[in-house]
């Protein structure tokens, strides 16, 4: 009886394996790993974050380079600023916005980048209640005497 036990125990952990395993083992289909080419407007939109992540790479890099006293300071001027305009001008284009608004994807980039404006602050109505202030709290008690400190005015003493 155990060893009919054993043996079906053997036979349903090989069964699992072989169900497991099964998937990993297969070979893809051969559609699902084709990608379509991309459009014109998914091109663009790859070349500009291509453009975007070497520039951002390239301040990086301008940036450690002047910590580390490789650039001059007159030198990290004079290439830092170019350096930011284009990396600002990728991350404009980049931007969702240009789809939204009927500003064509080639434009986008040359298009300034609007400030965006100022919200003012709420100014509370009279006619509001204002909220209940809450009385200052209770300072917190003072610690236990050690065993060493005692009461005060009483004196101990061991036998």
């Amino acid at each position: 009886m155990t060893m009919l036990a054993v043996g079906l125990a053997a036979l349903l952990a090989v069964a699992c394996v072989i169900a497991v395993a099964l998937p990993f083992l297969r070979e893809p289909e051969a559609l699902d790993d084709r990608l379509g080419a991309p459009d014109a407007l998914e091109r663009r939109r790859l070349e500009l974050a291509e453009e975007r992540d070497r520039v951002l790479a390239d301040l990086k890099e301008l940036e450690f380079d002047h910590r580390t006293g490789k650039v001059s300071d007159d030198d990290y001027r004079a290439l830092v600023g170019p350096l930011r305009s284009r990396a600002a001008s990728a991350l404009r284009a980049l931007e969702p916005r240009a789809e939204a608004g009927n500003v064509p994807r080639s434009n986008a980039m040359s298009e300034p980048f609007p400030a965006p404006a100022p919200t003012p602050e709420p100014s509370p109505s009279p006619d509001m209640p204002q909220p209940p202030t809450l009385p200052d709290p209770e300072p917190p008690p003072e610690p236990f005497p050690t065993p060493d400190e005692g009461e005060p005015g009483v004196s101990r003493t061991i036998r």
